[in-house]
Parts: structure tokens; C-alpha cells; sequence
């Protein structure tokens, strides 16, 4: 019965390198790799929003609920999604920041069991999604999410209910205050 399954602990011969390689191993090396490498260069993001006084972390759609003026919601069914439009979370606003960069070590080994999967090409199930006007909120698939970007993914398939609500969002840049920030003889207008 389970016979002719591929065993990710053997060592499986590469085509055309004319060595064996453990394959798990690879790829659980790379997802380590990536961890690292998106972990600081989420350091260095939040560096620098903190010094131009930008936001650093998700948007939580649980707190701006009583700030959006809803008329209902909808299934939107299973869209394609540009994940640069995915600015929020829906209580998981302490684990990534805005560029969806892990935050701490705490989610080290589900985000590299998510990057192992992701090297292995195995489908996954879209993640889910509430939309707000142009924006997306992350309901499930954090990690997803995660490692599809910092493997360069651009979009990503995601089960959408809509949220109807009427503008102007909190999150939109027309609706914040105009500011001008200087740093050593830099004029930094946000």
C-alpha cells in the first residue's frame, strides 16, 4: 500500500550531478538559510519605517473594525492575489511586520516546515483573505504568506470574503495627516 512513496530521508540521486544528496536535508538547509535571511532583513525594514515614522507592523483588523463603516459582507469565492496588497492581519499583528518578515524566533519552525514544503513544490490550500476596499487582511496562512514572499512569489491564490465598507480606510495614504520629517538636511515628506 505504501510502496513507491518518496521518502524525504533517503538519498535520492540528483539528474546530471553524478552524486547522491539527501534531498530533506537540502531543502531544510535552504528554509534555515531563508529564515536567517528574511529575519534580518526584517530587522533592517523596521529600522527603517521607524526612522521615517512609517508603519512597521500589519494593520489589525480586529482593532479598525469600529473605525470602518460596514454594510455586510460576501464570498468572493477563490481569487488570485497580489500579495503586495495584503497590508493586515486578523489577530496576528505581533508575529510579522508590514513586508510579512517574521518578527522573532518563535515562528522558526513553522515557517521553515512551510519553506521546506514550498521548495518541495507540494500544493497547498489558498489562504484566506478578507478584502477592504483594495486592501487584504490575512485570516489564515501567515506563514504562507511569509515564505511565498520571501521566496519572491508576486501572487498567491486565496479564498476572498469581501467586506463592504465605505471609504475613506485608515490605512489609505490620503487620509493620514501630512507630515514632513527632516534628517540631516533631508526633507522626508510623507
Amino acid at each position: 500500500m505504501f510502496q513507491g512513496n518518496l521518502n524525504l530521508y533517503q538519498n535520492t540521486q540528483i539528474t546530471g550531478c553524478g552524486y547522491s544528496e539527501n534531498l530533506y536535508a537540502r531543502q531544510y538547509n535552504a528554509a534555515i538559510s531563508h529564515f536567517r535571511s528574511t529575519l534580518a532583513k526584517g530587522k533592517v525594514f523596521r529600522l527603517k519605517r521607524r526612522v521615517l515614522r512609517r508603519p512597521q507592523f500589519l494593520y489589525d483588523l480586529d482593532n479598525l473594525k469600529s473605525e470602518l463603516s460596514l454594510r455586510g459582507s460576501c464570498y468572493s469565492g477563490i481569487q488570485v492575489v497580489p500579495i503586495s496588497s495584503i497590508i493586515g492581519s486578523e489577530g496576528r499583528v505581533a508575529d510579522f511586520d508590514m513586508e510579512f518578515h517574521p518578527i522573532s524566533e518563535t515562528s522558526r519552525q513553522r515557517w521553515i516546515n512551510m519553506a521546506i514544503v514550498y521548495l518541495s513544490r507540494l500544493p497547498l490550500p489558498p489562504i484566506e483573505l478578507i478584502q477592504v476596499g483594495d486592501a487584504y487582511f490575512v485570516r489564515d496562512g501567515h506563514h504562507r504568506v511569509s515564505v511565498s514572499r520571501a521566496f519572491g512569489q508576486i501572487a498567491m491564490d486565496a479564498e476572498v470574503t469581501t467586506w463592504k465598507a465605505q471609504p475613506p480606510f485608515p490605512w489609505q495614504a490620503g487620509t493620514l495627516p501630512e507630515r514632513s520629517y527632516t534628517m540631516k538636511g533631508l526633507d522626508l515628506s510623507v
